[in-house]
């Protein structure tokens, strides 16, 4: 089972006059997947998302670079 947790984060800035908000969302794997997941570490992730009546459909794979190739 994944656990999402959600936070408020809540930053200073300008000396403490003002107070910046934001929400983070965590998604928690369960041990078991810590080995599987591993081959993601230090690389740059994507996450892609759809919906499909009560089910939320998460997808998380390596970032593409966009390569510079010069047409001739």
């Amino acid at each position: 089972m994944v656990r999402l947790q959600f936070r408020i984060i809540e930053k200073p800035y300008k000396k403490g006059l003002r107070v910046y908000k934001h929400e983070e969302v965590t998604l928690n794997f369960p041990k078991e997947l810590h080995e599987l997941l591993r081959i993601l570490r230090d690389k740059k992730l994507e996450i892609k998302g759809y919906r499909e009546g009560n089910k939320i459909h998460l997808i998380l794979g390596d970032k593409e670079e966009p390569t510079n190739k010069v047409s001739q």
